[in-house]
């Protein structure tokens, strides 16, 4: 009898449990990670068959313990690289049947086979059951891939033994997330530092993911001043690569309490205690929501995010180019105080859009030369606002840039009107910058110039502010000027693949497209796209996927996880 049912495959009474597995004995992720944790035994006597070549599909895998528990071991996947084949799930029901018809009345809890990490419509498989099992005498609790999905998750959220101990001999805790209310976190935490600095409110740190040295020397100024006001403010960021580190520890040497927050498990990068833990005299809390040994995803890295932003009293934004603060992006900051450091080369909209969200430039003092932080430090203390505000009304049209250069402050925008006004510069900023209709050139070779770089310069001064508060001498002319005052110098094919990066990345900003698509969409020749597709993997602004071949502009997060992918 059969009996599709919800709820937890490990709850519901039952004689046989099946488990879905792979040929190569490995129980990494969803289901069989949780088998893998509750019997151990069971795993050691499966991944012994494995090298012995006893598992295989179409064939199940039988164990049995002295205190009764009973495992039925289901190959759906020949390699844990690889997806499930409907072929292997027949043959693997009709080897269960066979089985099942051998020992009589039994009650056994079925999961959704193949349907998870196998990537197998549920509709398809659950038609095979039906078929397969119709009639069988065993009474089969059929569970939905949900309920898979749900054990999976589980079983990652709490460490194993070995990964405890792990974690601990690199100086990592296991704290409850229930502990640690204000980060929102779903699971429990890995934290290598200080727990008082969780309990505090941050300046959310959101840097460049490859800063510049002129980025650099702005947060080192930033850094500067916050020691020098004596309020003991945190700065958080969540690592994105390596860079981060070395932003991590300019806040340090300055002694200002530093959180890094670690999308990825501890156990993958177990160095970087050592590296930057002793890097001045401020201190250094690492926090990561993963698995121990969990590498970096997208998910992750969002959890991350949403960590940060939960926890966060303020916003300091430094990087020159952040468009992935798309409309959607923008607006999750709409309630929390930004300032940022505004470069020469930041879009007009760009600016618009954060000041529709009440975002400040940070101006340089007029006095000293120093960084202005009253709007970053103002967050955290309600007597400096109203302070604040008094004297802004007194000065309106006296607020020095870094820049040197006099202008009017950016006014609040009503509150109400925050979502529309950040979609309508966004808007603005797709409209001017992408035509609707591209008028790409002739069929070009495989040999495309690459654009010439910028330079990415700041009004602080023209360049960053030194930490004595003098600036640092202006670079010698602005490659952007010069293009802007000289439009026939620009290359006309660097030009032509910039735009077709901008209309790929609307393209695909949902799914990835294929090449056949890309090219009948955008109304190019084929020969053409295959040409600037080649270019684009080659230099990460496009990404692959296999299985079949399509492809997407690579986002933030999606470069990061190259990254991570290349550096492990």
């Amino acid at each position: 009898m059969l009996e599709f049912v919800k709820g937890d495959i490990f709850d519901s009474p039952a004689d046989i449990r099946v488990n879905t597995v792979n040929c190569v004995g490995v129980m990494g992720a969803g289901v069989a990670l949780a088998f893998k944790q509750r019997y151990p035994e069971m795993f050691k006597d499966y991944q012994r068959d494995c090298q012995d070549g006893r598992v295989k599909p179409g064939k199940m895998h039988i164990w049995k313990s002295l205190g009764g528990d009973w495992i039925i071991n289901f190959p759906t996947k020949r390699d844990w690289r690889q997806p499930s084949r409907y072929e292997d799930i027949a043959t693997g029901l009709d080897d269960l049947r066979s089985y099942l018809d051998g020992i009589g009345h039994v009650t056994v809890a079925l999961p959704a086979l193949g349907c998870g990490h196998g990537g197998l419509d549920w509709d398809r498989v659950s038609e095979m059951i039906r078929d397969k099992l119709d009639g069988v005498d065993a009474h089969v609790l059929v569970f939905e891939p949900a309920a898979s999905r749900k054990a999976g998750r589980s079983a990652a959220a709490h460490p194993t033994g070995d990964e405890r101990k792990g974690a601990e001999r690199i100086g990592y805790s296991i704290i409850e997330a229930a502990d640690v209310p204000a980060l929102e976190a779903p699971s429990p935490l890995f934290v290598s530092g200080s727990l008082d600095v969780l309990a505090r409110n941050w300046v959310a740190l959101l840097p460049s993911r490859s800063p510049g040295e002129r980025e650099l020397q702005a947060l080192r100024s930033i850094a500067s001043e916050l020691a020098r006001s004596g309020k003991s403010k945190v700065v958080a960021l969540v690592h994105g690569t390596r860079v981060s580190e070395e932003v991590a520890a300019i806040f340090l040497r300055q002694g200002v309490d530093t959180v890094l927050l670690l999308p990825f498990g501890v156990l993958t990068r177990k160095s970087i205690p050592n590296q930057i833990g002793k890097e001045g005299t401020g201190s250094l809390t690492l926090v990561s929501p993963a698995a121990a040994k969990g590498r970096w995803t997208r998910q992750l890295f969002a959890q991350t995010m949403d960590m940060l932003r939960a926890n966060a009293a303020a916003m300091l934004l430094s990087d020159p180019e952040p468009d992935w603060l798309t409309s959607k992006g923008l607006e999750k900051w709409a309630q929390t105080p930004i300032s940022y450091v505004r470069y020469e080369t930041m879009p007009p909209q760009m600016r618009d859009a954060l000041a529709g969200v009440g975002a400040r430039p940070i101006g340089r003092r007029g006095e000293d030369g120093t960084p202005n932080i009253d709007h970053l430090l103002d967050a955290f203390d309600a007597s400096r606002i109203e302070q604040r505000a008094a004297a802004d009304a007194l000065q309106k049209t006296k607020e020095v840039e870094i820049a040197g250069k006099a202008t009017k402050p950016v006014e609040q925008r009503d509150a109400r009107k925050t979502a529309e006004t950040v979609r309508e510069a966004w808007a603005s900023i797709t409209e001017k910058s992408v035509p609707k209709e591209a008028n790409f050139p002739p069929l070009q070779s495989e040999k495309v110039n690459a654009p010439a770089e910028t330079t990415t310069t700041t009004t602080w001064a023209t360049s960053a502010v030194s930490e004595d508060g003098t600036a640092d001498a202006p670079p010698s002319g602005n490659p952007i000027a010069k293009a802007d005052a000289d439009d026939s110098s620009s290359d006309p094919a660097s030009e032509f693949y910039s735009l077709f990066l901008q209309r790929l990345r609307e393209l695909t900003d949902d799914e990835p497209v294929a090449v056949e698509d890309i090219a009948a969409r955008l109304e190019l020749e084929k020969a053409q796209v295959n040409a600037w597709l080649k270019r684009g993997t080659t230099d990460g602004q496009i990404k692959k996927l296999n299985k079949p071949v399509r492809y997407q502009y690579a986002s933030a997060e999606q470069r990061q996880e190259s990254f991570f992918a290349n550096k492990r």
